[in-house]
C-alpha cells in the first residue's frame, strides 16, 4: 500500500482518503493504481476542510508515513 501511495504522492493520497464520499468502509479496489487511487478523478474539498487544513496533514504524513497506522490494519485478527 506505501507503493501505491507513493506512485501518487502523499498529498493527493490523503486528500483523496479524506473527500471520499461513499457510505461503508473504505474499500479500494486493485485498478489501474494499484488500489483505487486515480490521480486523474478530481476531488474537491468540502467546506469543513481547509487547503491550510490538508496541508498541515499531508506535512505529517510525509515525514511519518503511512506504514504505522496500516500496520494496525494489518494486525487485526479478523
Amino acid at each position: 500500500m506505501e507503493v501505491e501511495i507513493a506512485e501518487v504522492g502523499t498529498a493527493y493520497a490523503v486528500k483523496n482518503m479524506l473527500t471520499h464520499r461513499q457510505t461503508g468502509p473504505p474499500i479500494l479496489p486493485k485498478g489501474e493504481y494499484g488500489t483505487g487511487f486515480n490521480p486523474d478523478m478530481p476531488n474537491i474539498l468540502p467546506s469543513w476542510l481547509t487547503d491550510d487544513d490538508l496541508a498541515y496533514f499531508v506535512s505529517k504524513f510525509e515525514k511519518t508515513g503511512f506504514t504505522g497506522g496500516l500496520n494496525y490494519y494489518r494486525n487485526l485478527n479478523l
